[in-house]
């Protein structure tokens, strides 16, 4: 789609060291609400509405990450890949990866969009690293290599990646629900 959804989106800071899923996820359905019948989702409200699926430090786990976007406000389509597969996604709309980042303490999750070449723009939204006290992360853009999610060295690690079914990029609507 070559679109430059910074023009249009604000990036979205975490609220908490372990809630890139709920920043991530409210930032890809505010995207998504720009261009497909899709209502936004926000990161608070997320938090709230899968508290069941969060574990104790604020993360998800990967089978109830599956629930949260499978679920009916959400409705992406959520596959865990080999992580060489990656590069055979376009991401000609807004994705969720989901890979490991020990910066971020683990599991993380960007949102990547606007593929050029072996780069893809990212939402990120643990930005910035460290916070003081009484601050919060206010996300931020850059553009990161492919190669930047595929850090695990075990040869059958696996990433997820999070889209927009086809059914909906196909016509732009909900009907079939």
């Amino acid at each position: 789609m070559n679109y430059d959804y910074r023009q249009k989106l604000k990036a979205e800071g975490q609220h908490h060291s372990n809630a890139c899923w709920a920043a991530s996820l409210s930032w890809w359905t505010a995207a998504m609400s720009l261009h497909y019948k899709r209502t936004t989702y926000a990161q608070t409200e997320l938090l709230a509405d899968f508290q069941d699926q969060v574990s104790l430090g604020g993360g998800v786990k990967p089978g109830d990450l599956r629930k949260v976007a499978e679920s009916a406000k959400i409705r992406m389509e959520l596959k865990f890949i080999p992580q060489a597969d990656l590069t055979k996604y376009t991401f000609d709309t807004p994705c969720i990866v989901v890979f490991d980042y020990p910066q971020a303490g683990g599991t993380h999750m960007n949102v990547v969009f606007d593929r050029q070449g072996n780069t893809v723009m990212c939402m990120e939204p643990f930005f910035p690293i460290s916070v003081p006290a009484g601050e919060k992360r206010k996300g931020t853009y850059i553009r990161r290599p492919l190669n930047f999610f595929m850090t695990n060295s075990n040869s059958g690690a696996q990433i997820g990646v999070g889209y927009l079914p086809l059914k909906d990029s196909m016509n732009g609507t909900t009907a079939s629900y």
